[in-house]
């Protein structure tokens, strides 16, 4: 994987997937309205990113 910014393959859509399957094993956002829902979401990306790097061996 290269730039997650140009990389297609990282994208909403990824994010929205991972978010589908922590839901299915019974996770749940934080109440709140969308502000919170937006920050949550930024710090699961930044961690998505660094998932990615770290499975494709880029972190060395």
């Amino acid at each position: 994987m290269g730039n997650p910014i140009t990389d297609l393959r990282f994208g909403s859509c990824l994010t929205a997937e991972i978010q589908a399957v922590l839901e299915k094993h019974g996770y749940r956002l934080p109440p709140g309205g969308d502000h919170i829902r937006e920050l949550v979401m930024a710090r699961v990306d930044i961690a998505l990113k660094n998932l990615v790097e770290i499975f494709e061996g880029r972190t060395w």
